[in-house]
Order: structure tokens, then sequence, then C-alpha cells
């Protein structure tokens, strides 16, 4: 069995630090094989934000695959936000998050959907492009491993619709063709937990959200995460909520079938 925790939105710079140290207990105590994080590790990229949770993936010593969400892009450096929008991340952030994962039978690759600037007024709006997502149908294809998973910031479908927050451009494209190679697409952005099946029906592909880790900013459910455990005639998935005391523990369970890419 491999163990996956999925983390997104965790917004250091807004942090809750008991749902810090809660969340470190858990670790310690579910023991994952790896952690997925959908992006937002920030609030605004501070050096002192990216840091923060720099310290925290090296006191947990666990793998982590992920991508930057629109939070980690510089918010008041503009030149840095124009120019060169990833640097801080990579050089706080690179030796703790990778872009992919091979281990075993399991790939992952990650989609960058977040942007420095866009037309739409509200650039917290992610974008799927379709050359990048071919460029991950690519990786995902070529590998011989039967658990293929990928993660993003933005959602590509969404419980209630594509509008709203949810109005990634390009997402429901992307969704329907990676529903073609992937078994599982884990993201972030809406602060919600939800498991969705693929918007095609011939092929088996799970969408699921996450909750904030351990941000303030909560909106409709507490700070949780998911926990995905991938056996060999299935995946389980478990929400795993926060209490008042920072502590996180199992919630609802969710029991899905392997996908057709095995």
């Amino acid at each position: 069995m491999t163990r996956i925790i999925h983390i997104a939105d965790l917004h250091f710079g807004a942090e809750d630090p008991d749902l810090v140290a809660g969340f470190e207990a858990a670790c310690t105590a579910l023991d994952p094989d790896l952690i997925i994080a959908a992006g937002d590790f920030t609030q605004a990229a501070r050096r002192r934000e990216l840091s923060a949770a720099a310290a925290m993936f090296a006191r947990i010593g666990k793998p982590v695959v992920g991508r930057p969400g629109n939070h980690d892009v510089p918010v008041y450096a503009l030149a840095e936000r124009a120019f060169r929008p990833w640097r801080r991340f990579g050089q706080v952030l690179g030796e703790h998050v990778q872009p992919s994962w091979q281990a075993d039978d399991l790939r992952v690759e990650t989609l960058h959907t977040a942007r420095r600037a866009q037309w739409r007024p509200d650039w917290s709006l992610g974008r799927a492009a379709a050359q990048t997502v071919d460029d991950v149908i690519a990786r995902l294809a070529e590998t011989s491993a039967s658990t293929r998973i990928l993660a993003c910031h933005h959602p590509l479908i969404a419980p209630d619709g594509t509008d709203g927050r949810a109005a990634t451009a390009g997402g429901p494209e992307a969704a329907r063709r990676l529903a073609a190679v992937c078994d599982l697409v884990l993201t972030g952005h809406l602060h919600e937990t939800f498991v969705l099946p693929s918007p095609d029906p011939d092929q088996t592909c799970w969408f699921i959200g996450t909750g904030t880790t351990f941000s303030r900013r909560t909106r409709e459910e507490a700070a949780s995460f998911n926990l995905i455990e991938l056996e060999p005639d299935g995946i389980r998935m478990t929400q795993q909520e926060s209490g008042p005391d920072g502590m996180f523990a199992a919630g609802e369970v969710w029991e899905l079938e392997r996908g057709a890419s095995q």
C-alpha cells in the first residue's frame, strides 16, 4: 500500500500555528510515502513565508511534489512579478518541492495553472494551457506505472460548475483529456473537499479537491487535508479534519474504483 497526503492552500503568512503543529503530528502518525502539495504555499510569496514552508517540509522529512499557486507569485514586488514571477519559489522551495515523482509503480506529474497576470480582471483564476496539458499527457502516457496522478492548483472541474473561483480557463477540456491517462487529479484553490468522477463516462478518473491545511482563510469548511491510500484493488480517500485544538482526525471516507490507466 502507498500512502499519500494531499494538501493545498497552506498560506504561510496567514497560518494558524496550532494547525501547523497538528499537521506535523499527523504526518508522524500517518507516515506517508509522499506529500502532494497543490499550490498556494504562501500568502504573498514573501521570502519569510516561503522559508517557513521550507522549514516545515524539512522537519517532516518526506518527499514533496507540487507546483506554485496564484498566491506564490510576488504580490508586492511588481517588477519581480512581471519578469521573474517564480524565481523566489524556486530559490527557497526548489530544494524541497519537486514537479514530478516516480517510485515503484506510481508516477506523479504536475500542471502549472497559476499566472503572473491575465487579460481577465481576476488574476487569481487559473489557466490550463493546451501546450502544457499536451506535455503532461505525453509524460504520463510514456510511463508503465499502474497508478498515475496529476496535481495542479486550480480545479479543472468543480462540484458547482466552472464559474466564479472555479473558472479555470481550459479546465473542462483539460479534464476530459487528462482522464484518459490519469487515475487521480488532485487540486486546491477552492478550500473545499470534493470527489468527482471523470466528465467522460468511458474513463475512470477521480478529480479530488482538498480544504486549506492550516490557513485562517477556511471559508465553508474547517481546515483539512486528504489521506489517499493506494491499494492494488482500489483507492481509499479519507478527509482529515481539524479540531479546535489544531489536531487532525479522520472524517469522511471515499472508496474509489481503480482507473483504466492500469
